[in-house]
This record gives C-alpha cells, structure tokens and sequence, in this order.
C-alpha cells in the first residue's frame, strides 16, 4: 500500500495512504453523504481512488475520486476536518493522488464543482496553486418543487403513456429483486464495455445504495436495460438528488430520457409528496441531453439554479 510516514507525529506530520472499506464509518464525516458509498466500492483499476490522512489514528482529510473518460481521473471530493485546516493536508492529498495516478497510467485528473460549494473560493485557489487550468461554466444545477412541474410538463401522463405503448418500461430500483439487479448490474456493464455509457455511470456503483429506491430502470420490451435515472434521498437536506441519469443514444432520440423523468416526477408526488424538492445534475458530456432537455422544458420554473465550474490537470510527459 502507498504510504507516505510522518518521521514525528507530534510534529503532526500526517501520514497518507489508501484506505480501506472497514475504516467506512470513520471517514464518512469527511465527504458528502452522497458520496458515502465510494469508502467502501471496489478499488480495481483504479475505479475508485481513496486516500485519507491520519495524524495519528485520527482522519485529518480525505480524497475520493473515481475513473472518468478518456483516461482521465475525477476528483470527486476532497476535505480536511476543521481543526486541521490550514496546514497544507489538501495541497498534500492531491499531490498524492496525482502522484498514484500518474504512475497507475492514467493521463491527467479533473474536478467539476458548484458555485455554491462550501469554501469553493478555496477550493478554486488549492487548484491554481497546484497547476490546474483556468475553471470554466460546463452545465447547470437545477431544483424544482414537485408541485411546480405541471407548469413545464402539462402533457407529461399522456407523453408517458405514448412512450410506454412504443416500448418503455419504467421500475422503480426497489422493485428490483436479486437478480433483476444483477442484470442491471451486468448489462450495464456491457454497455460501457460497448462504448454506450460512460464508466462513471456503472450500476455497480450506486445499485445497492441506501435512499436510491426511487431510482427509474429503463428498460425496452424485450426487457433490455436501456438506461437508467438515479434518484436518492438526502433527508440532512429535505430533497431528493439525480446525481446521474442515462439513456443509450438510440433512446434519447426517442425521448425515453423525458419519460424517465416523467416516471420518477410521478413516483415523487405520490411517495413524497408535492411540496418534496427535487434537484438534479444533468451529465456535462451529453451533447443534447438531459441538462439541455431540462432547462428548455423546466428552466423558468425552478426553485433555484447555480452552475457547476470545471477543471483538469494534464499530466506532463515523462
């Protein structure tokens, strides 16, 4: 395991390295509850990337990140606890990280962040000091009160069910037995083993997630898995959360991506009610899809909206 030895803890030099799926409950305090479910995912290949630092046996900071496209590492959450601030933990965590990912082959990491992140200032400033590029506007971030939906989708029951007689199927993950989820699992693999999903949409990832429930399996008549929008409680915030949502290209065309969502807004009335808060974070990489399809149709009625920032760093050539 990489490791970096602090020669003095009470100097509190910290001591870096990967962690492991047991310390979970020790370092969830250190990422968002979303993210949660990465300190104990699987770690081959570099799927998943995590590294803590301890200054002693106390976690100072964490760094999570995940395998992205075209060779490139997502920074997925970075934080350092509060009473270790300001020490150089997070310049420290993301040299390491850069430094393992570097060696492992892959070409270089970015970071997509809101505008309304906590520290994002600082954030943007632990970049620049560490050679990134300038950040840039890649997408929004968009939320809505169920109640508010009818005003941008009067048509959306009669749209679902012209969807649903051309083959559309729409259930709901916890409606899924065992190995309905394997097959989700699997297929969704295969897709991306195809070139028709990305890796960080994987089903492995989030299929087994608590909160996800609610989250829409699209699938064709043949009972094919065509895609897929997760959906998951964040009760600390009083809202439910779209970190992700794919259709393969062939479906988008046809519009399942809007009778996706036009299920789950259905299913949200009724579980959670009208007044329930549903934010989404459409894929930056979708050219035509769902961001551009939300904001044209739901954009003038959300409850508030902010813009996510981009980032990368390219590794150099040895």
């Amino acid at each position: 395991m990489d490791t970096m030895t602090a020669q003095d803890l009470e100097t509190h030099v910290p001591q870096i390295r990967e962690t492991r799926p047991e310390e979970a409950p020790a370092l969830a305090a250190l990422t968002a509850g979303a993210l949660q479910w990465m300190l104990a995912a699987p770690v081959e290949d570099m799927r998943v990337l995590r590294l803590a630092a301890f200054i002693g046996d106390e976690p100072a900071g964490l760094i999570l990140s995940c395998a992205g496209e075209g060779g490139l590492q997502e920074l997925t959450s970075i934080m350092v606890a509060p009473q270790w601030r300001g020490r150089g933990i997070a310049m420290m965590l993301l040299a390491r990280l850069s430094q393992i990912l570097r060696k492992g082959g892959r070409r270089g990491i970015y970071a997509r962040w809101s505008s309304r992140l906590p520290r994002a200032a600082e954030f943007a400033r632990l970049l620049a000091s560490s050679g990134w590029g300038q950040p840039e506007v890649s997408r929004r971030r968009m939320s809505w009160r169920i109640r508010d939906w009818p005003k941008g989708f009067p048509s959306r029951d009669r749209i679902l069910t012209r969807l649903e007689a051309k083959g559309l199927r729409c259930t709901r993950l916890d409606a899924l037995d065992d190995a309905g989820r394997r097959q989700l699992v699997q297929e969704g693999q295969d897709l991306i083993a195809q070139g028709r999903a990305p890796e960080w949409s994987n089903p492995a990832y989030w299929a087994q997630s608590e909160g996800a429930g609610l989250s829409q399996i699209l699938f064709d008549g043949t009972g094919a898995v065509q895609g897929w929008l997760v959906c998951v409680q964040q009760s600390a915030f009083q809202r439910w959360y779209i970190p992700q949502g794919w259709v393969v290209p062939e479906r988008i065309q046809q519009g399942w991506l809007l009778g996706g969502i036009a299920r789950l807004v259905q299913v949200l009335e009724k579980e959670a009610g009208p007044d329930t808060l549903l934010i989404c974070q459409p894929p930056a990489d979708v050219p035509g899809g769902m961001e551009q399809m939300l904001y044209k149709h739901f954009g003038s009625h959300t409850a508030s909206t902010d813009y996510l920032f981009e980032s990368e760093y390219i590794f150099s050539a040895d």
